[in-house]
């Protein structure tokens, strides 16, 4: 999915006096062009990471929603029979279009190529200030973990940020230009509908914007005109918001199963604490940092929220929605599942923006602060590459390669026991990918391999017995931070060919 209005990313200041920024025959500078290369290398930094991040097997969220695809058959399907929460319509399309069994790096090719196109819209929304500013906001987004990693798996998340982002950045530039000019409305109408079809959590950012249009114009405004163009330019918004819901959950209420959930852990305080502290360090680089940092990073946020504030930033109220009003709002209502990171990609996304403004300014002083601020910049897009390789080089898991050590014991086909539901999926995936026949049983008589999953970071034994059979351990793999699964696959140790050995 691609923005509506391909953001026009300005590169470009006016000539200071006496010559500089373009000839009068409207030539490109050298400046103008070292910029646009800057721009173009950056995003090609930014694909090949996504691209790396890529690698290997389908986790469980991307299996399951490829399982559903398959048996939902048809677009229209797609829309009427998956009622789960885990069907993110827009991505399960483009599943459905690929073909069940594709190649992992052809199913993820939709967030890779949002993901990728989401440092450009980043460069626009930056670009409202300065050149400068483009080139840091295109940076950050570039490498941040969470987003190379979200913009890598075959969810619908990247394509909604997309989608939420290019509203940002028509907000921004029509709050820029004045709101006595036309509003943007039908386009942020079908950019809500499009990123409500790819996740349904860009309901947050859709609040987040209307909160932000209301507060600025108010601020501007006497009360009866701010609220009659708030309501212009948001009412078909709101509107079209309601009628995706209404459709997403009619579908479910006249289907035989109602709307399905996943896995449902209900609301913890102190498990969504650890998952804002998650996503704060994914977004700049500080998954290996002691956690002693996170601390510090949430006293910085503080400051840089009321330094933005102060400044009377044009995004103020957004990022305060974002970063302070999305937890806050979640934690009063008690929301479920909210110690999973990626519930708060609108907050890591305005963290990023905010950060990358207020490095940009810094970038235009002179003296101690410029140096601080190149410092912290570089600090933080080298960490950031850091934690990316180092999460891309544990593939999510890589169920794959539990197919992989199968094929090499019994090229022929095999069978796998599974101690739960979860596994299945991706195990069924990997195998329709490399075409290996695979039965999956989840009761005894014992098979020749059997599939265990674990906790996070938990030991895998070297031998373990099931259905009175003794196993040993053949190949164990650990989940990334913000996804995948730990799993073993153990072979029977009573084969021929085993008695004796450790397979590893």
């Amino acid at each position: 999915m691609l923005p509506l209005a391909a953001p026009s990313v300005r590169l470009r200041l006016p000539p200071p006096p006496g010559g500089g920024g373009s000839t009068g025959s409207g030539v490109r500078t050298p400046r103008t062009f070292h910029r646009a290369l800057a721009l173009a290398a950056i995003t090609l930094l930014g694909l090949g990471l996504r691209l790396w991040s890529a690698r290997g097997g389908l986790w469980v969220d991307e299996a399951w929603s490829a399982v559903m695809v398959e048996r939902a058959r048809t677009p229209l399907g797609i829309f009427t029979a998956i009622n789960h929460d885990n069907n993110h319509h827009l991505n399960s399309l483009w599943m459905w279009l690929v073909g069940y069994g594709a190649p992992p790096l052809a199913l993820r090719a939709l967030s890779i190529a949002t993901g990728t196109a989401t440092i450009l819209v980043a460069a626009a929304i930056g670009a409202q200030r300065s050149p400068r500013h483009a080139l840091v906001a295109a940076a950050l987004v570039a490498v941040s973990p969470i987003m190379v990693d979200y913009g890598s798996e075959a969810r619908g998340y990247m394509p909604m940020l997309l989608a939420l982002m290019t509203m940002i950045w028509l907000v921004l530039r029509w709050l820029d230009v004045g709101a006595d000019q036309r509003p943007p409305r039908w386009r942020l109408v079908l950019l809500a509908m499009l990123g409500l079809l790819s996740q349904l959590t860009m309901v947050f950012g859709i609040c987040a914007i209307v909160l932000w249009v209301a507060v600025s114009l108010r601020s501007r405004h006497r009360a009866d005109l701010a609220t009659a163009r708030t309501i212009r330019l948001l009412l078909p918004v709101i509107v079209a918001t309601a009628a995706v819901f209404g459709f997403v959950l009619g579908a479910a209420a006249v289907s035989p199963t109602g709307m399905q959930v996943g896995d449902y852990v209900a609301f913890s305080l102190p498990a969504m604490g650890r998952a804002l502290v998650v996503m704060v360090a994914a977004s700049i680089g500080g998954l290996a940092a002691p956690t002693w940092i996170a601390g510090v990073a949430t006293i910085a946020i503080a400051f840089a929220l009321v330094t933005i504030v102060r400044k009377r930033d044009p995004a103020a109220i957004f990022y305060l929605a974002a970063i302070v009003g999305l937890p806050l709002g979640l934690a009063v209502l008690r929301v479920g599942n909210t110690g999973m990171p990626r519930y708060f990609l609108l907050s890591s996304l305005a963290l990023i923006l905010l950060l990358a403004g207020l490095l940009a300014d810094g970038l235009g002083k002179r003296g101690g602060i410029r140096l601080i601020c190149a410092i912290l910049l570089g600090t933080i897009v080298v960490a950031s590459i850091h934690d990316d390789l180092s999460q891309a080089a544990l593939r999510r898991g890589d169920t794959g390669a539990a197919i992989t050590t199968m094929a090499a014991i019994s090229p022929a086909g095999a069978a796998v026991l599974v101690d739960h539901l979860r596994p299945i999926a991706t195990l069924r995936v990997a195998a329709a990918e490399r075409d290996y026949p695979l039965k999956i049983a989840q009761d005894c008589p014992a098979p020749t391999f059997l599939h265990v999953d674990f906790g996070d970071d938990a030991p895998a034994s070297p031998a373990t017995v099931r259905c009175g059979i003794r196993y040993r351990l053949a190949v164990v793999r650990r989940r990334a931070i913000l996804s995948g699964v730990d799993w073993a696959l153990y072979v029977r140790a009573d084969l021929p060919e085993n008695r004796g050995e450790r397979l590893r």
